[in-house]
C-alpha cells in the first residue's frame, strides 16, 4: 500500500461527503491528529479501523484497501487477492510498530534503572535480588500503563499485556523465593 496515495484517498472521500477531519475522526473515535497523519501519507490506521472508515466514508473496504474507487460491479479475484495482501502487509507493519514501542519502554526503563545499578555497585547477588526484580516491577508497570494507552485508543494490546504479566511473575517469584529461603532455614540467619 502507498501511503500518499491513501491519504489523498482518504481526504478526497472526506471532502466529498463534506466533513471535516474532527468531523471523520469523531465518527471513528480517533484522534484528529491521527486523521491528519492518514492524509498526509505518514501512516495508516488500525486494522481494526478499516471498515468503520469505509462506513463513514461511504465505499466499501476493499476501495479503501486500494486507494481508488472500484466502478466494476463484480469483484475479481485479482482485486480481491492485491485487497488481502495489502491488509496482511498493514498487519503486519502495525505489529512490528506495536513490538518496537514496548521495546522501547522497556528498555528506556531498564537504562534508567542500570544507571543506578552502576552507582550503587552493590555486586551480582545485590543486582539479582534487589535491582532486576525492581526494574522488572517498574517496566511491567510502564508496559500496563502503555497497553491500557493503546486498548483504549483501540490498537492491538495482547502483547503488551503478556510482556507486562511476565515482568510482573519475576519480583514475585524472587520475593516467593526468599520467603520459602528463610522459611526453610536455608537463608543466613542473623545472630
Amino acid at each position: 500500500m502507498d501511503a500518499k496515495k491513501f491519504g489523498t484517498f482518504i481526504a478526497t472521500l472526506r471532502k466529498e461527503n463534506n466533513m471535516t477531519q474532527v468531523e471523520l475522526a469523531q465518527k471513528l473515535q480517533v484522534t484528529d491528529k491521527a486523521v491528519s497523519k492518514w492524509e498526509r501519507g505518514l501512516g495508516f490506521p488500525d486494522i481494526n479501523t478499516i471498515e468503520p472508515l469505509a462506513d463513514a466514508l461511504g465505499v466499501s473496504v476493499l476501495e479503501i484497501m486500494r486507494s481508488e474507487r472500484i466502478a466494476e460491479t463484480e469483484i475479481t479475484q485479482d482485486t480481491a487477492s492485491a485487497a488481502l495482501t495489502d491488509t496482511f502487509e498493514l498487519v503486519k507493519l502495525q505489529r512490528k510498530a506495536e513490538r518496537k514501542s514496548i521495546l522501547k519502554i522497556a528498555g528506556g526503563v531498564a537504562a534508567c534503572l542500570f544507571l543506578i545499578f552502576l552507582i550503587d555497585g552493590m555486586g551480582w547477588l545485590g543486582f539479582a535480588m534487589v535491582y532486576f526484580p525492581v526494574i522488572c516491577l517498574i517496566s511491567s508497570i510502564a508496559l500496563l500503563i502503555y497497553g491500557v494507552w493503546r486498548k483504549k485508543n483501540k490498537l492491538p494490546c495482547l502483547q503488551t499485556f503478556v510482556l507486562a504479566a511476565i515482568m510482573l511473575l519475576i519480583p514475585i517469584a524472587v520475593v516467593v523465593f526468599l520467603f520459602l529461603a528463610g522459611a526453610l532455614g536455608l537463608a543466613p540467619v542473623p545472630n
